[in-house]
């Protein structure tokens, strides 16, 4: 039988095992015999291979916002992923960030190209990784106020720029200005968007401000800005000079409000009859600083030692800032037989325009005077009218000895322009007078100041300037890109602006006067919101020094912290910080000691809010006591005083208050007191005191004020022209803010009515007039 992996052979040493060798031999290889075969041990399969899988697969992200993705690795146990942003771990600024968890931050710069791409690689296998494309995107808008501008030469606007998106993008901008005349002659603009205007007036006048967003440069926006030359310039000068003689010509330039045009002037000398030296000669030009900011330019001129034919020299004073707005005067050169001159001397109309002009005169009275428009007798529709003064149509004229004649401009700027307004003595035309006249467009209207922050409540005056015509009267307006009607504030008929209670956004409104004369003309200023705590106004503003009760100061304003819930605002009286209650964000009160005021000075008060920011400082005013009172004595033939300057402070309980009812020193009501029944009997009318027949009489009194009156005041009654022969013997406090005085009434009183005076320890003094009349 053929042995088998079951069988059990007999024992025969080593040749049991060449036995089993040969059945084993036999299973792997042999057919025949009865064994069955045996199976190969079986084979582990292959590992499944690492894969990754990242959600989601693309993404649009806006300008520094995030995406968060989600990668999974099969295949492995390991599950951690490192995250790379183009090839590099953890991404860049520039191409957005990507942290450890897969969070994505877009970059706040708008990248070129702006498609990333965003990888999550295996750790287990770094041959394995998924990838995700992003699209950076731009929603930034950029919006600028004002839109367009006019601005003064020299003078300073403020631009102001915001940025808005649903991202996150870098708000930061640029400013550049665009234009023919720019670099060189447009002005500047700095980071903040402060634009100022040239000092000399550019060709064109016209550019552009643009502002460009540093996330996103593909978004700008612009304002036009159109600068102006509206200074004066008036030139003083002789109407005539005899040959060899000298004189003295100014040019005075007078800038226009928030302006700073160049002042530099330059001085001609021409004429038909003359040239070079034959005209005179002028020396060297000095300036000085006058009244208002204007700017006086001197020369001394020398008219030459033989009269030139004709006898008339020009003399032309040319602005550095704007050469087309030169100013000229006619001198004679003869023996000055008199002198003529006109007033005003140099004016600004605009087209259409009456000027009336005034003759001061040496010659004659009575004579006549030939008047001329840049040398035509009479002027024309050209270069302007002559007319009779007030003459309505203009009733022309070329030669009258009247006082006052009217100048009528042109319909359209002629081409010599300033015109020459002249007269000229009818008996002598060596002597004469000449008036400037510049002929503008239309009438230009200047609101100053130009630009201004006020804080919201805050109130401000504003002034307007209508060149070109004797109507100064404005209607004004005020409107706002980010507010409507009452939201921008109010403005009453004289200027005077009240901000809003709050700051519309954008924090900017324009405020606008609309010229009567021509309504399609206006002229606008900027008011700019601040948004911290600003002190608009406190009570009581002044006390005198020497008071010692203390009390308490009230600062109203807007922006400051209440302090319930808290933390509130905090009031520095003179940079030290007092105990604070604020009501709301528009009051804070804090108390004022007897030290603070012991001495005459000023205080300076501010808010201080929790986050720190300061407001404006406002002057808390503590005045000398003054001395003895001075009687001002008025009559019925007399009833009024002038040249009488009346100093007063306000009272030190303005800044309290007690269920509605004032705490200022008062007297509400008085009476009669019982002493028998220790009672006062309150009322409103006077009370009166007979004199007695000799000697003196006490009168028992009692007066009620609700702010209280009490033994520590003074107490004094006065009588007519200063008498005060009624005086006060006693006071006892009666209770409940009344005071027992006793008076003495002696038999030489006079009759009539009394004052009784009342002054506590701060000082506060009332007076009760008419509240004793002696009999």
């Amino acid at each position: 039988m053929t042995p088998s992996l079951s069988s059990r052979p007999k024992p025969v040493g080593a040749g049991c095992v060449l036995v089993l060798l040969s059945v084993s031999a036999c299973t792997l290889g042999c057919g025949g015999g009865g064994a069955s075969p045996v199976a190969p041990p079986p084979t582990a399969p292959p590992p499944s291979p690492v894969t990754v899988n990242l959600t989601p697969g693309s993404a649009t992200v806006l300008l520094g916002s995030t995406q968060t993705f989600a990668a999974t690795v099969s295949g492995t146990a390991d599950s951690t992923i490192t995250w790379s942003v183009n090839g590099l771990a953890g991404g860049k600024s520039s191409t957005g960030t990507i942290s450890a968890d897969g969070v994505y931050t877009a970059p706040a710069l708008l990248p070129s190209p702006a498609a990333v791409n965003v990888r999550a690689t295996s750790h287990a296998d770094n041959t394995k990784y998924a990838e995700a494309t992003i699209t950076v995107a731009s929603d930034v808008t950029l919006s600028l106020t004002p839109g367009a501008a006019s601005i003064e030469l020299g003078a300073v606007l403020a631009f102001h720029a915001v940025v808005t998106s649903n991202g996150h993008p870098d708000t930061a901008v640029t400013w550049s200005l665009t234009g023919t005349p720019c670099p060189a002659s447009c002005g500047t603009v700095d980071s903040a968007g402060n634009y100022t205007a040239p000092r000399t007036f550019p060709s064109p006048a016209t550019f552009m401000l643009v502002v460009q967003s540093a996330a996103d440069t593909s978004k700008k926006a612009s304002a036009a800005i159109a600068v102006t030359s509206m200074f004066t310039l008036a030139l003083s000068a002789p109407a005539s000079v005899a040959p060899g003689a000298t004189a003295t010509l100014s040019a005075t330039l007078q800038p226009a409000a928030n302006s700073n045009p160049d002042t530099a002037i330059s001085w001609t000398l021409s004429g038909a009859g003359c040239s070079v030296a034959g005209c005179g000669t002028m020396g060297n030009a000095s300036s000085s600083l006058a009244a208002g900011g204007a700017t006086v330019s001197t020369v001394i001129y020398t008219a030459p030692g033989k009269t030139p034919s004709p006898a008339s020299v020009t003399v032309t004073a040319t602005p550095t800032a704007d050469t087309n707005r030169a100013a000229q005067a006619s001198i004679t050169i003869g023996s000055g037989g008199g002198t003529i001159a006109l007033a005003p001397a140099s004016a600004t109309r605009a087209a259409g325009q009456r000027l009336t002009l005034g003759v001061t005169s040496s010659l004659a009275s009575g004579s006549t005077l030939n008047w001329s428009v840049n040398g035509i007798a009479g002027g024309n529709g050209t270069v302007g009218v002559i007319c009779a003064a007030g003459s309505n149509p203009c009733q022309a004229v070329s030669a009258t000895s009247a006082a006052q004649v009217d100048y009528f401009s042109p319909a359209v700027i002629p081409a010599a322009n300033p015109v020459t307004v002249r007269a000229a003595s009818q008996a002598d035309s060596t002597v004469s007078g000449t008036a400037q006249v510049s002929v503008i467009a239309h009438v230009v209207v200047s609101v100053s100041p130009g630009t201004i922050t006020l804080a919201p409540a805050a109130q401000q005056q504003f002034f307007s300037t209508v060149l070109g015509t004797d109507n100064q009267s404005v209607v004004w307006q005020v409107s706002g890109a980010g507010c409507t009607g009452a939201a921008c504030g109010a403005i009453d008929a004289s200027g005077i602006y009240t901000a809003p209670p709050s700051a519309p956004s954008p924090a900017s409104v324009t405020v606008r006067a609309i010229s009567s004369a021509d309504t399609s003309q206006s002229g606008s200023a900027t008011v700019n919101f601040s948004t911290g705590p600003a002190i608009l106004g406190l009570l009581p503003g002044s006390v005198y020094a020497g008071g010692t009760a203390g009390f308490t100061l009230l600062a109203e304003g807007s922006g400051f912290a209440a302090s319930s819930p808290g933390p509130g605002s905090t009031l520095l009286i003179g940079g030290t910080p007092r105990l604070t209650t604020c009501l709301s964000a528009q009051e804070c009160t804090a108390p004022v000691n007897s030290t603070d005021v012991a001495v005459a000075g000023t205080l300076s008060v501010q808010i201080q809010n929790p986050d720190g920011s300061l407001s404006n400082t406002a002057s808390f005013v503590v005045l000398a006591p003054p001395g003895a009172d001075e009687l001002i004595a008025l009559t019925a033939s007399s009833p009024s005083a002038s040249g009488k300057d009346i100093v007063v402070v306000e009272t030190s309980s303005a800044g309290s208050s007690l269920s509605g009812a004032s705490l200022d020193l008062n007297v509400a009501a008085l009476g009669l007191f019982s002493v028998a029944t220790n009672t006062c009997t309150l009322g409103g009318n006077a009370l009166t005191a007979v004199r007695p027949a000799g000697g003196s009489a006490a009168l028992e009194i009692c007066l009620f004020s609700w702010s209280g009156l009490d033994t520590s005041m003074a107490y004094s009654v006065t009588g007519p022209a200063g008498a005060d022969d009624v005086t006060v013997a006693g006071k006892q406090s009666a209770g409940l803010g009344i005071i027992h005085l006793t008076l003495q009434i002696p038999v030489s009183a006079a009759p009539g009515p009394r004052t009784i005076f009342i002054q506590n320890t701060n000082l506060d003094k009332t007076a009760a007039s008419g509240a004793l009349e002696v009999r």
